[in-house]
């Protein structure tokens, strides 16, 4: 097999001809026209500027180029254009004849071009229809297939006509940004005998060995004499050969296997397959895999509760902790590997175990996959099909679809952190719930999508995946779709109804995939996209950076259940983030305590795809909101935390970790002032794999007097390797505490490649915040509590910056400094 590389420069020119540009492919024409300043020279982002992209959707593009095609490649046996992602209505050219239609993003496509091509220079031009035109006449074709809200300021209807990324034409967290364009790799491959597509690999765990076994899935193109040598590389760079025939696949024992584990289980090592189709001697196609060693299921038992719903990884039940994956950009080929490596670094520092990828963007590379490999993130996968529904009596779309799933799977399923399979987001919840009103063929036609269609394929080309209907689902049949008993739900009471925080605390569930609430971005990244004359919550430039409808005046009203009113915008930002990391952090550590009936805690959502107020933890530009730290503690194999019920607070140890623990627990209650009235402690610990009260706290003779608005409950757990975990509790909303001034010192130090931050308070200072000024940096702990004389280090990278120049941008924030004074 020989192929002929087609990325790099194309030339870009839209249908009208106005717009002509050399484009490197992967890429995409909104990222190209950004670039051109087509958007102002602060680009799409800034102000209102992203409302300029629905016009140039409006357009067609061609991209073209160049290749040359020599004589070996015409003599092969097949000479394939193989197209990894075409965005996403595309006419295909090649010397001025057509070569094929596509119409789905999420597909990788093949087709045969010996007949349009010639020895020597070659043209190939791929032309991209208006999605907006198309979105328009199915959607009037179509009316009886609905989608989730009406909102024609933020999102395009018609959605749910076209197989390209739903949130591209606008979702209640980001803009309209149809983008087009090759955004994944593409070629001309030439094979002469056999094609190996792929290679399905099966894992038989028994004894200290897992046997794997192999199942090619080849094309044999013409007769001959044909095997495959395999070799498996272990962690170690050890190396085991193998041969087998292609027809009836082989199988390789590895003696004492190395297991991968989810991060904060254990290491996750990766052994390296590659297979060598060979015709006698010659090598004329080969694939390579890296795989973990592991099983992976999830467990569906009755209980007292109801029915279970766990993750089992090696044999052991898994409470997943983690987040809900969106888009990264607007402009998908904008994000590179070290910016996606450093968004799934960072889930895995901040304790996560797990990632949820939302089925309404699209199905990410093999980079992401290898990265959640290697950071030991299990990834629970929705397909691409989300709050909408679909018109699947059509047999095209059917044959789309069900090809477009099978691709897909055939892709990712040998990667060691695939945990899950989902057929869609909210859809079975929205037939029952949202008033969609569908009528009996669409419930026939959602059921043979979702409970015949999908798990067929995911049966028979990914069988080792767990197949899940939809989230949240009860396991199928429109039955409870959010029963809190059985299965996983999405619980919005929080946010949307206004509930208080403490709701969160009244319900149990079995399995938590998406539970969300709101805050604006950094200030920093609030400047970037807003001129000084806009930095109002309600201008119009906010509010267009907020596509929840709505949105900015919940952060306020949350804000005045909770805080006092701040005095400026900076002030405001740091209460909604507080604010944020406070609901989840209820949440999130009340199903911890209640370990066994509820294992898992995914949150909405980790990211973002563009500058915007919205529930993610991670702002566009990488930027960790106070949530992120808070989601780290919660987050931590082992948890403090406590529950005040009938003038009885109870403090609990959580411990996912693999073997027990034990120290001693200390705890100090205070007055406003820093005076300690009441305090105690005593040794204790905690078994693996489990959660329990550790200790009770009645309120004694010295806090009797005292009203709750002036006590504050600080705990720390010690562990015997000297790590601490602290909690505070305050025993009404925070807007009445008269807090004081905290009085809090600080000083910086190098050391070696980081500096030290050591802080001291000399009254309590409550959600205390690091940040610096104009660099971005991650810190050990933040938005953290000081008692009274009590002394706590934080960490940072230093990065090469001047300790004195850090020194001169380290700003503090507390809770004290949001008051109006």
């Amino acid at each position: 097999m020989t192929t002929i590389d087609l990325n790099g420069p194309w030339q870009l020119e839209s249908g009208d001809g106005k717009d002509r540009f050399q484009i490197a492919v992967p890429g995409s024409v909104f990222h190209e026209l950004e670039k051109a300043g087509r958007f102002g020279e602060e680009g799409i982002f800034y102000r209102e500027n992203n409302r300029l992209c629905l016009p140039e959707a409006e357009k067609i593009y061609r991209f073209s180029r160049t290749f040359t095609i020599g004589h070996d490649e015409l003599a092969a046996d097949e000479l394939l254009l193989e197209c990894d992602g075409l965005d996403t209505l595309a006419t295909i050219r090649i010397n001025g004849d057509e070569v094929a239609r596509t119409k789905n993003m999420h597909r990788r496509y093949r087709f045969e071009i010996s007949d349009f091509v010639c020895e020597g220079e070659n043209r190939i031009e791929i032309e991209f229809a208006n999605s907006l035109e198309y979105l328009r006449r199915e959607h009037e074709r179509r009316k009886l297939w609905h989608v989730s809200w009406e909102e024609p300021d933020y999102q395009v209807q018609g959605f749910n006509m076209i197989r390209k990324s739903h949130c591209s034409y606008g979702w209640d967290w980001g803009p309209i940004v149809p983008d087009v364009g090759i955004w994944r790799d593409i070629r001309i491959a030439a094979y002469s005998g056999a094609r190996l597509d792929s290679v399905l690999i099966r894992q038989n765990h028994e004894g200290d060995g897992v046997e794997l076994s192999f199942e090619p899935e080849w094309e044999l193109i013409s007769e001959g004499e044909y095997r495959i040598e395999g070799s498996v590389t272990a962690p170690d760079g050890r190396e085991q050969s193998f041969e087998f025939d292609p027809e009836s696949g082989g199988t390789l024992t590895i003696d004492h296997p190395e297991l991968w584990w989810p991060n904060g289980l254990g290491e996750q090592p990766l052994y390296t397959l590659q297979f060598r189709l060979l015709r006698e001697k010659e090598e004329i196609d080969r694939k390579e895999f890296r795989i973990g060693l592991r099983t992976v299921s999830v467990k569906r038992e009755q209980d007292q509760w109801g029915e279970s719903f766990t993750f089992v990884v090696n044999g052991v039940e898994v409470f997943a902790r983690g987040a809900d994956y969106i888009p990264e950009d607007v402009a998908l080929t904008r994000v590179d590997r070290e910016m996606r490596e450093k968004l799934i670094r960072d889930s895995a520092r901040a304790n996560f175990n797990s990632l949820r990828v939302w089925g309404g963007g699209v199905y990410p590379g093999a980079e992401f996959f290898d990265l959640c490999d290697e950071y030991g993130l299990l990834v629970w996968q929705d397909m691409m099909f989300a709050c909408a529904t679909y018109d699947v009596r059509n047999p095209e779309f059917e044959a789309e679809i069900c090809a477009e799933v099978e691709d897909n799977l055939q892709r990712i399923r040998h990667h060691a952190s695939l945990g899950l399979v989902c057929g869609n987001n909210e859809m079975e919840w929205g037939y029952e719930v949202w008033g969609f009103n569908p009528s009996r063929e669409q419930r026939t036609e959602y059921l043979k999508q979702y409970q015949f269609l999908f798990p067929a394929i995911a049966e028979r080309v990914a069988p080792e995946s767990f197949y899940w209907p939809a989230s949240p689902s009860s396991g199928g049949d429109f039955d409870y779709p959010n029963d809190p008993d059985r299965g996983d739900c999405h619980f919005w009471e929080v946010w949307h109804e206004l509930k208080p925080f403490n709701e969160y605390e009244k319900h149990y569930f079995r399995f938590m995939s998406e539970f969300g609430f709101e805050s604006f971005p950094s200030i920093k990244t609030v400047k970037s996209y807003t001129a000084a004359e806009d930095r109002n919550p309600f201008s119009p430039v906010m509010e267009d950076h907020q596509r929840h409808i709505g949105g900015n005046g919940k952060i306020l009203a949350y804000l005045s259940a909770y805080f006092r009113y701040p005095e400026t915008l900076e002030q405001l930002v740091y209460l909604s983030q507080v604010s944020q990391a406070e609901a989840l952090r209820h949440g999130i550590e009340h199903w911890r305590r209640h370990r066994g009936r509820c294992m898992g805690a995914v949150y909405w959502q980790l990211n973002d795809n563009w500058p915007v107020a919205s529930w993610s933890s991670i702002d566009y530009y990488g930027r960790w909101k106070a949530l992120h730290y808070a989601a780290a503690r919660s987050f931590d194999n082992l948890l403090l935390s406590s529950a005040h019920v009938d003038g009885r607070t109870g403090l609990h140890l959580s411990n996912e970790g693999t073997s027990a623990s034990r120290g001693r627990l200390e705890w100090s209650l205070s007055d406003l002032e820093g005076a300690v009235l009441e305090e105690g402690g005593l040794n204790c610990g905690i078994d693996a794999f489990s959660s329990s009260e550790v200790a009770s706290i009645e309120l004694g003779a010295r806090a009797e007097g005292r009203t709750a608005r002036t006590l504050l409950l600080f705990a720390r757990y010690v562990d015997a390797d000297g790590r601490e975990r602290r909690m505070m509790r305050s025993y009404v909303p925070y807007k009445s505490l008269d807090l004081k001034e905290p009085g809090v010192e600080w000083q910086m130090e190098e050391q070696g490649a980081e500096v030290e931050i050591t802080l001291r308070a000399a009254r309590p200072a409550l959600f205390v915040w690091l940040d610096f000024e104009s660099v971005d940096r991650v810190f050990s702990d933040n938005l953290i509590h000081l008692a009274a004389g009590e002394e706590r280090r934080i960490r940072c990278d230093r990065q090469g910056a001047d300790l004195a120049a850090l020194k001169g941008e380290l700003k503090l924030t507390s809770l004290y400094d949001s008051y109006l004074k």
